[in-house]
């Protein structure tokens, strides 16, 4: 009995240790399971971190990285002219690199007056400025009395909420004036129907895009430039001239605002007609000659 009573307890303790050694191999295995886990984990997570790193910086090159001005706008502004019997635009080649504008020739013997723009178009003056008198400016383009030189600008990204739709907007007017200039001046009168509201995030990128194809700017060119924005850094410098230029503050308070008409070189005060201010300066420029 006591042989076999001895037996028993060590099969038992013989057992009990299988179990433990069975448990601490368990133990190590899940020990290194987890320890591969972490570090995987931790791998990835690096991985995943540079890989924001490496979205920011693009997104930041992408907005500031230097870029030719754009084509039909070497003097920051695109100009139109009145050819058998339409506003047409003019084509020029683009601001270089590093470049500076050429100022559009102006013949001051032609009696054609010659009218110049600066706008935003995300500015609710600018809004109403198009809706009062683009259709008759155009008009008088296109029957020869005057030219019209548009220079899109942004001076409004504090007005829209943590989007950039200023700038944004500007690049598309670049895009479009790039790619399909004859369509800039449908695009322009599209955007200010359809302009966003300040204080909030304006319109994104794809709204850009359908109110421009709406207007008959259909080219994937345009609309790869407005995602990309292209001309981004053309942007903040011509903003940075038209802005920078005295001859074009207002006198009454110093300071750059949106719509700037000039009319033969001359500031528009806004305090007359402005269709009966250019018809004057160009009857007194054929006077003069």
């Amino acid at each position: 009995m006591s042989t076999d009573s001895d037996s028993s307890k060590k099969a038992r303790r013989d057992h009990a240790r299988e179990i433990a050694r069975l448990e601490r191999e368990r133990e190590k295995k899940r020990r290194t399971r987890n320890r591969i886990f972490i570090q995987g984990g931790v791998v990835l997570g690096v991985l995943a971190i540079a890989l924001v790193g490496v979205l920011i910086f693009q997104s930041a090159t992408k907005t500031t990285a230097p870029h030719a001005g754009p084509k039909n706008m070497i003097s920051d502004g695109i100009v139109f002219a009145g050819v058998n019997g339409t506003a047409t635009p003019v084509s020029t080649g683009s601001i270089p690199v590093d470049g500076t504008p050429t100022a559009t020739a102006d013949d001051a013997t032609d009696g054609v007056a010659s009218v110049v723009t600066y706008v935003d178009w995300t500015c609710p003056i600018c809004q109403k400025f198009e809706a009062t008198y683009a259709d008759q400016i155009a008009g008088l383009v296109a029957s020869g009395t005057a030219t019209l030189e548009v220079h899109p600008i942004a001076i409004l990204d504090g007005s829209y909420v943590g989007s950039r739709y200023s700038s944004r907007a500007a690049n598309a007017a670049a895009c479009v004036a790039n790619y399909a200039p004859d369509k800039f001046l449908d695009a322009q009168a599209a955007m200010y129907l359809k302009q966003g509201v300040e204080q909030t995030p304006g319109l994104s990128n794809s709204e850009i895009k359908t109110i421009i194809s709406d207007a008959g700017v259909t080219s994937g060119d345009v609309a790869s430039c407005i995602d990309d924005e292209t001309f981004a850094s053309w942007v903040t410098d011509a903003t940075a001239r038209a802005t920078g230029d005295a001859t074009l503050a207002d006198p009454t308070t110093g300071r750059f605002g949106t719509p700037t008409v000039t009319i033969n070189g001359v500031r528009w005060d806004g305090t007359t007609d402005l269709l009966t201010a250019i018809a004057d300066a160009g009857a007194a420029e054929k006077a003069a000659n």
